[in-house]
């Protein structure tokens, strides 16, 4: 990989470099996030697929971190993209590095006040961003269906057949889709662990390979249902949402949006079960595959069912 990485990067530079310290630095199941640091003193991140895991694209990726950095919001700046996978064998991009703190997955995610206080303003300021100019999207009329389709694909085409379950989640999920007013700029995965801090503010969103251009409270429902669940509990986060961005979430359509959610996990828990099967035959694809997207299939029902 580093052989390979240093003949890539001196096509991308136009010069000779060789790469001084590279090692992995995260353990995600969809990304690996590599630390790299060149012979100049230059530091970057290699984010590499992991055989196809949830469906989501290198290429869509890299497109979205450039535009909402075009558009002034804090993420690091993507550098270089192989989107063919040419120099690793899985696609990947080169983006900046950021030295900060990343709460991990061992870790009880605790946020600071001031900390917690300056996520949920960032994510306000990336839901009023104007994309437009920027990005291509959707219609509000349609942008609520566009992504259930996205899902539901990404099962489908994980699956050897249909699963009742999510047909019919997709089924309800259309039917019920509340009326979107402006269509907005989506995070898709928000909440402690996705983005790089100095202890008391926010220095760079992460993970952007769910986003979107939507109805942002996908991000709400998300952030206190699932992503920032183990940070605080329910009420709270909604106090402090209310407190301090002055957004109001109305009852009934955060409900829907957590089943999505349940939805949304459901179908991109299914690529792990193919990705076990071919590109990455590792332990925890089979039980995100399995277990996790089972467990996410239940509650999705028990939510519908209520």
């Amino acid at each position: 990989m580093r052989e390979a990485l240093e003949v890539w990067l001196r096509e991308r530079l136009g010069h000779e470099v060789a790469v001084s310290e590279l090692r992995r630095i995260t353990t995600g199941h969809s990304r690996g996030n590599w630390f790299l640091e060149l012979d100049d003193g230059s530091r970057f991140v290699v984010r590499v697929e992991q055989g196809g895991v949830f469906g989501t694209s290198s290429a869509e990726e890299f497109e979205f971190m450039q535009a909402v950095g075009r558009l002034g919001f804090p993420v690091a700046r993507v550098r270089w993209l192989d989107a063919a996978g040419d120099v690793t064998g899985q696609p990947l991009f080169v983006m900046d590095f950021i030295e900060g703190g990343v709460a991990t997955e061992r870790e009880d995610r605790t946020l600071s006040p001031d900390l917690a206080v300056d996520f949920l303003r960032r994510l306000v300021e990336l839901h009023h961003l104007e994309w437009r100019g920027v990005l291509d999207g959707p219609s509000p009329e349609q942008a609520t269906h566009v992504q259930i389709e996205r899902w539901a694909d990404v099962y489908r085409t994980s699956s050897p057949e249909p699963i009742p379950l999510l047909e019919e989640g997709a089924a309800w999920l259309h039917d019920r889709a509340p009326a979107l007013e402006r269509v907005a700029l989506v995070h898709g995965d928000p909440g402690p662990g996705n983005f790089v801090h100095d202890g008391h503010r926010v220095l760079a969103f992460t993970d952007w390979e769910f986003s979107h251009l939507g109805d942002p409270t996908e991000d709400w429902a998300f952030l206190v249902s699932m992503r920032g669940a183990r940070t605080m509990a329910f009420d709270d986060w909604m106090q402090l949402i209310r407190q301090e961005t002055g957004v109001e979430l109305d009852a009934d359509v955060l409900r829907y949006w957590r089943a999505f959610n349940f939805f949304k996990g459901a179908c991109a828990n299914r690529s792990c079960l193919r990705a076990f099967a071919g590109a990455n035959p590792a332990p925890n694809m089979a039980l995100i595959g399995t277990v996790l997207q089972q467990s996410f299939m239940r509650q999705l029902a028990d939510l519908v069912a209520s």
